[in-house]
């Protein structure tokens, strides 16, 4: 599946300029075009052209250096990026890494509240159907061909609050991928409890953090991969998922009853949780909701 966005183009261009300035044909064939007749014969570039060259130098028709290609670009973007079509399923708008596109969700879903009511909520928070969501409240999206991606869901978002920093441990390569989130001053580890092939991180967020709490299933997401064996291991979805869920939301107003009254109407905890806790207070909530070795305690 590819990016309603992407747009294709046929462009000329010269094969002996050293800029290479790409013309779309469909703006091509004004009479004052040389390079598509003889008179090609007049330009500058063509002229200062070795008589050695291994392209012939015929008198009449287009230049022998023109050159044609197929060209892709994204329709949604204020400038146009040509990139060469052999090239396009390299970049993430030739698959279904297009979703989580910051142009794609501007221009797809303007103005958009992640976290506002839906028929996908639980108690409130968003827990899209289409993701599987891992015990210390990491979702995972896996798409046909493999590629993944991951974030916080609303529950950790939620707790966590406004960022002021996100920061990334790897990059590359086979990891259980860890992103560093401080909030107020104080570094949090997010760890997906499973490895895959990391490819890429969201580095945006590392100059904006506020998607990771505003938009945590789509502009909010943290890591890019491929998916390994593993991966999807222990991981919850559809009805379990939702289950689960709102086992999670029970016991944490538990939680927070043996604390402060930090639960808001309707039984959803406060937003920003952790700047309402002291240290000791933090660290035991993240020991129980959101270490990656929530699942494999729950198991013991």
């Amino acid at each position: 599946m590819t990016c309603p966005f992407l747009q294709e183009a046929q462009v000329k261009y010269c094969l002996a300029s050293p800029v290479r300035k790409l013309i779309p044909i469909a703006a091509a064939g004004r009479a004052d075009e040389k390079c598509a007749s003889q008179a090609h014969a007049t330009c500058p570039v063509y002229r200062t052209q070795p008589a050695e060259s291994p392209v012939d130098h015929p008198a009449s028709g287009p230049c022998p250096f023109l050159g044609e290609s197929l060209m892709q670009y994204c329709g949604a973007a204020p400038v146009a990026k040509m990139v060469p079509y052999s090239e396009s399923l390299l970049s993430r708008c030739g698959n279904n890494r297009f979703r989580y596109c910051e142009l794609y969700l501007a221009m797809a879903n303007p103005g958009r509240a992640n976290l506002a009511p839906s028929a996908a909520d639980v108690d409130g928070l968003p827990l899209p159907d289409g993701l599987r969501y891992s015990a210390n409240h990491m979702w995972l999206d896996v798409g046909e061909d493999g590629l993944c991606h991951a974030g916080v869901d609303a529950f950790l978002s939620r707790a966590l609050g406004p960022a002021e920093r996100v920061s990334f441990v790897w990059q590359t390569g086979e990891h259980r991928a860890t992103a560093v989130v401080t909030v107020d001053g104080v570094d949090h580890d997010i760890v997906f409890p499973n490895p895959f092939l990391l490819t890429g991180c969201n580095l945006y967020l590392r100059s904006n953090p506020a998607p990771l709490t505003s938009d945590p299933y789509t502009g909010g997401w943290l890591f890019e991969g491929v998916a390994t064996p593993g991966t999807t291991e222990g991981l919850l979805q559809h009805a379990a998922a939702r289950q689960w869920m709102e086992q999670e939301q029970h016991r944490i107003n538990e939680f927070l009853q043996h604390l402060n009254n930090l639960a808001a109407d309707g039984g959803v905890f406060v937003q920003g949780l952790a700047s309402y806790l002291d240290r000791e207070q933090m660290l035991t909530l993240f020991h129980e909701f959101f270490s990656p070795l929530r699942g494999k305690r729950d198991q013991l």
